[in-house]
């Protein structure tokens, strides 16, 4: 029993003697307490979306309304077609509405809308409602990547450094880029070719047919994951503490599995919530693989996503190499 309590005593001055690990396990669950709170508290939550272009005159009546999120618009044509695929439930512009009779929240908000602004006409759009396993099935893939992309090669190199293994790697002529490039490519193959394998199982059993280019989704996937494996290097190229290797991958993935539309679509939501998902790269990569496989995007469509993920790469990779210490 003392060689019990002495091994348990070791290990408890060890953690508590590393300051960043001690540091990161009291703040990281209060960061994302207060994060989540003022993300996703609401007390007065929103039923109904309803998209705005242009002028609409009865703008403030409709703002009246309990329940319903005002969400504006700068493309006529863009709005339309988020009503007709049941992505939000109606669409305001100078005094008529869209809505699609097709959709249950839209046939809702129709009767709303006529009994309080009958002045307002009523145009009728078709379209088919996006399936939510064709919604669902990017974000998934996009997080199992996530994960797979970070802590796949995050533990890895600490794992390299704490064990000595790259202080012999140093004696040799390699440089620092040529051991991440490595490091890069080994984990990118793996983690591309099981989003493969799940997207064409699921593909198979749901009947998901994309309607834009498959190698698109190939290139966008490629991208995305080598994006987030980048960010893995970068926090592993210093740190020798698998705590706060934990720590720092934790509060890097947390909000990319909140912010980068797995689970639900931040349309409406707050401007600095927006903002903040935009700078993540599985936000990106999630929104140009929805928009291949559901609205049949092309290359130039999806340009603006590829060139950020093609930055965190170079910017990620870069700042690694030039930071990377061997020991």
């Amino acid at each position: 029993m003392n060689a019990l309590f002495a091994l348990i005593s070791a290990r408890n001055l060890e953690f508590v003697r590393d300051k960043s690990a001690l540091g990161w396990s009291l703040l990281f669950p209060i960061i994302i307490i207060v994060a989540l709170v003022l993300v996703f508290d609401d007390d007065n939550p929103s039923l109904y979306q309803v998209g705005v272009y242009g002028e609409v005159h009865q703008l403030e009546q409709v703002k009246a309304l309990k329940h319903i999120e005002i969400i504006y618009y700068e493309d006529l044509e863009q709005a339309k077609h988020k009503v007709s695929r049941h992505l939000i439930d109606g669409l305001l512009s100078g005094d008529s509405y869209w809505v699609n009779p097709d959709s249950a929240q839209g046939y809702i908000l129709e009767q709303v809308i006529s009994a309080k602004l009958p002045e307002l006409k009523k145009r009728a759009i078709s379209g088919k409602a996006v399936r939510h396993v064709e919604w669902l099935l990017p974000g998934i893939i996009g997080m199992n990547m996530m994960f797979s992309a970070l802590y796949g090669v995050g533990y890895v190199v600490v794992r390299y450094r704490r064990t000595g293994v790259l202080k012999r790697l140093q004696v040799t002529p390699l440089a620092p880029w040529l051991f991440l490039a490595s490091q890069l490519f080994s984990r990118l193959g793996a983690t591309v070719l099981s989003a493969a394998i799940v997207f064409v199982v699921i593909a198979l059993m749901f009947d998901i047919r994309p309607q834009g280019n498959v190698l698109l989704l190939v290139l966008n996937t490629l991208l995305g994951s080598a994006a987030m494996i980048s960010i893995g290097l970068l926090v592993a190229s210093r740190t020798r503490s698998d705590e706060l290797c934990n720590g720092l991958l934790n509060v890097i993935s947390w909000p990319m599995m909140f912010l980068s539309g797995i689970w639900f679509s931040l349309e409406g939501s707050k401007p600095w919530v927006r903002f903040f998902a935009d700078c993540l790269p599985l936000t990106h990569m999630n929104d140009a693989n929805r928009a291949v496989i559901i609205d049949g995007a092309g290359l130039l469509d999806i340009g603006d996503h590829l060139l950020f993920l093609v930055a965190i790469i170079l910017i990620c990779l870069g700042v690694a190499s030039r930071s990377f210490r061997w020991d």
